[in-house]
């Protein structure tokens, strides 16, 4: 398959008015009430991207970006039982489905946000009056 159809079959994906969008959110939500482990993998998915996106010190982020990896490889792991469509063949055992998509658009939301506020945190402190140095001066 070339790489412009893939492109067309992915943005087919795109609902096109509200009653498709309300169609595939209640499909995703069916999809995950009747499979536990996918319910499961996609709640830790989303908590591990909210606790990046928040995150403030180093420490933190770095824990959180580890806990992102390792929710995503779960991810990639439980969602073999409803794929959804195939959108580019790597082989014929091998590709790129709907459910795949999830994972890349958890790490861009998240990271976006999280680059939003080290910016917003960086602005706030750069207009903050600096505070004065009290010397103590030495008694006699």
């Amino acid at each position: 398959m070339e790489l412009h159809q893939a492109a067309g079959r992915l943005f087919a994906l795109v609902p096109q008015n509200p009653a498709e969008l309300h169609g595939d959110v209640h499909n995703v939500a069916q999809v995950l009430a009747e499979e536990p482990e996918m319910r499961r993998a996609f709640i830790a998915l989303i908590l591990a991207g909210v606790a990046l996106a928040v995150s403030r010190r180093v420490p933190t982020t770095l824990v959180c970006v580890l806990v992102l990896a390792i929710t995503s490889f779960v991810w990639f792991q439980v969602n073999h039982a409803r794929e959804g469509v195939i959108l580019l063949s790597f082989s014929p055992s091998h590709g790129l489905t709907e459910a795949d998509l999830l994972v890349p658009v958890v790490v861009m939301v998240a990271g976006g946000l999280w680059l939003l506020g080290q910016l917003w945190r960086r602005r706030r402190r750069a207009q903050e009056p600096a505070t004065p140095i009290r010397i103590p001066s030495p008694t006699s």
